[in-house]
């Protein structure tokens, strides 16, 4: 699973203590009876991959100011014992990657959370209703898990650059081919182009998302770039880069002085974290140096479907495992989590990720934050499951695919020859561990 390791900051705040009855039932007809007040007593198992000291900070301390009889015990699992650590342990609950949710889904693991929403009044209006049709599309129907936070993309732009040249600014829902229209407009000859991207690899994860292209069939452990499809995207690229509308200059992805950053290009698409990551950085070492005078709206789409985007990322989805002994308790952190409170404690400082109630979105700026949530999930688009990869492929093959792209860039390589290079070097990564 590819995870993203931030450190954040919560404000802890004592939150107004409710009493609520639950009176719940699951789909197997068992009966769960508790008077939810803060002198519940019981000792929660959380399975996740996160440190102790990260996960308290995130969740934990919050979930204990209103209910401090609740013991959290945090049971680690790594990169490939999930199941061994949640056969031994019995958690009560589970913080998983979309992956793993699905797989438990399947394998009747997870506790049905409808039930328990009915009964106890729990307001899923707020909340993405996007993500939330995502998973019960994954859960046949019912929903098994709630993610409280999301990392979704968007297209960030530099209004000064715009009206400047006096270009119209991007707008929500627009394609690859007319971000790029619009990145061609920007003089070159003025040491100004229109869209930063990363690196040769990024454009291709980009634009392979939106087109729901896989570079890999893990059934039959076969690279499938040396298609009409992936050649049309990387004529689109090369294109673009030889008329000086896109860079893309191999840069760290935690590096502050990137092209958008310093005011060279009008565009990026990243993550909501690039926020934080880049542009609050830059801030904090630049202070009243920096002017970069930013809004965002959403990241491109598919023509297809411009109501959908493949760019989200789900931090965690909390779940109650189904065979918990302490399920009441369990379903009590789950709730919390996600509930406006929680959003709300949360809303007062600035964090790395955006959390799944649009209405407590971090923004003394004024910024477009709206464009985070317009999209959909896209049901259909399936990641590539890395685990069932050799170890270590991902990023070799990210790495295949960065050479392979700078040798057409400088003109050293054609690109019928960098896809079949791509091909073969790829193929023989697949075929070490046969």
């Amino acid at each position: 699973m590819m995870s993203i390791k931030v450190q954040k900051t919560i404000l802890l705040n004592m939150l107004v203590l409710l009493s609520v009855i639950l009176t719940s039932c699951s789909s197997t007809g068992e009966t769960l009876q508790y008077e939810g007040d803060k002198q519940m007593r019981a000792k929660l198992k959380i399975m996740a991959i996160d440190s102790k000291k990260g996960f308290m900070e995130d969740y934990g301390d919050l979930f204990n100011a209103k209910y401090p009889n609740i013991e959290i015990e945090l049971i680690n699992f790594g990169e490939n014992n999930f199941d061994e650590v949640l056969a031994s342990e019995n958690p009560d609950v589970l913080l998983t990657s979309l992956d793993q949710y699905e797989q438990l889904v399947q394998n009747n693991k997870l506790y049905d959370l409808d039930a328990l929403m009915n009964k106890d009044e729990f307001n899923l209006n707020g909340m993405h209703q996007g993500i939330v049709e995502y998973l019960r599309v994954t859960g046949k129907g019912k929903l098994y898990g709630l993610p409280p936070q999301l990392l979704p993309k968007a297209l960030f732009y530099n209004k000064d650059l715009f009206d400047k040249y006096s270009i119209p600014y991007p707008e929500d829902q627009m394609t690859w081919e007319e971000v790029l229209q619009l990145a061609g407009r920007f003089p070159v000859e003025d040491g100004v182009n229109g869209l930063y991207m990363r690196d040769f690899n990024a454009f291709v994860e980009a634009l392979s998302r939106s087109t729901s292209l896989s570079l890999v069939n893990v059934k039959d452990l076969r690279v499938t770039i040396n298609t009409d499809s992936y050649n049309r995207m990387f004529n689109m690229i090369l294109d673009a880069h030889q008329s000086g509308a896109v860079v893309m200059p191999g840069l760290d992805a935690l590096d502050v002085n990137d092209p958008f950053v310093t005011g060279a290009s009008a565009m990026t698409m990243d993550y909501y974290y690039y926020i934080n990551n880049n542009i609050g950085r830059a801030k904090i070492e630049q202070g009243n140096k920096l002017h970069l005078n930013w809004d965002v709206v959403t990241a491109p789409v598919n023509e297809t479907n411009r109501e959908i985007s493949p760019y989200f990322h789900l931090v965690a989805i909390f779940s109650v495992q189904a065979k918990s002994e302490q399920k009441q308790a369990a379903w009590e952190f789950v709730k919390f989590v996600n509930s406006e409170e929680f959003a709300q404690a949360r809303s007062r400082t600035n964090q790395f990720t955006l959390p799944s109630r649009a209405d407590f979105v971090y923004n003394p700026e004024g910024k477009r934050m709206e464009a985070f949530y317009k999209l959909k999930p896209d049901v259909n688009w399936t990641p590539v499951n890395y685990d069932l990869l050799p170890k270590g492929f991902y990023g070799k093959m990210r790495d295949i695919i960065n050479s392979e792209g700078k040798a057409t860039m400088v003109g050293t390589k054609t690109l019928e020859e960098a896809i079949a290079s791509i091909q073969e070097r790829g193929q023989q990564l697949l075929e070490q561990n046969k």
